[in-house]
């Protein structure tokens, strides 16, 4: 159709590969990357390799969530307030972690980095070591608990979070609300907008790239 800038077509149908409706939804099913699908189920967890034909692999874990790291085979499992990294391919846990608070949404900002976030606070915890999860920053008032988060961004140089959440609005409206953290300052400029990124482009007369943050605001 002449004028469409983006063409959907199906790829898969979950369904079809034996994933109960039930699991498709926000908070059981997470695609982090263009390898992985990874479908939470009453009794199991499957995997889709998407790689690989959409072959399903399920495994007998109970779990409220699952993310699958974009890059490695390292699958991050939670339950409660407890949290658990596994090696897929050498079968091993790397490590586990009880949190003080749930989590209220988590995603991998990278390939060694799973950002944690609960009611109150932003946390980053690192596959490598024995570490345990390191609090970057707390929540801004106008990203409270009553917003619900929808999305985390880290930038390329590691330098700015971005957190962003939504929340009931009037006449039935839908705010966006966002927080934008310097790592190196350690300070927060509250943002509005219901959607944001970090990216880099290249700038007439600039010969390294810039770094900026892309976000949308919903006006009046």
């Amino acid at each position: 159709m002449a004028g469409v800038p983006i063409a959907f077509s199906e790829v898969l149908n979950l369904q079809q590969l034996g994933v109960p409706e039930g699991s498709i939804k926000h908070g059981l099913t997470t695609m982090e990357s263009d390898k992985w699908i990874v479908s939470v189920e009453p009794d199991k967890v499957s995997l889709v390799d998407l790689q690989n034909g959409a072959q399903v692999t399920r495994r007998p874990i109970k779990a409220e969530a699952a993310v699958m790291n974009p890059q490695q085979n390292i699958l991050a499992l939670r339950s409660g307030k407890m949290i658990q990294m596994f090696n897929l391919d050498s079968k091993s846990k790397l490590k586990s972690h009880d949190m003080e608070a749930p989590i209220v949404f988590w995603k991998w900002t990278g390939p060694s980095n799973l950002a944690l976030v609960t009611a109150s606070s932003v946390y980053h915890w690192s596959i490598e070591g024995t570490s345990a999860p390191v609090k970057m920053f707390d929540r801004h008032p106008t990203i409270g608990a009553n917003t619900q988060i929808i999305n985390y961004q880290v930038s390329p140089d590691t330098h700015w979070c971005l957190l962003g959440g939504i929340s009931a609005g009037a006449g039935g409206g839908v705010n966006g609300n966002m927080q934008l953290y310097s790592v190196e300052k350690k300070v927060s400029q509250p943002l509005q907008g219901h959607a944001g990124a970090f990216c880099k482009i290249k700038l007439s007369g600039r010969e390294d790239p810039a770094q900026v943050l892309v976000f949308h605001e919903k006006k009046a």
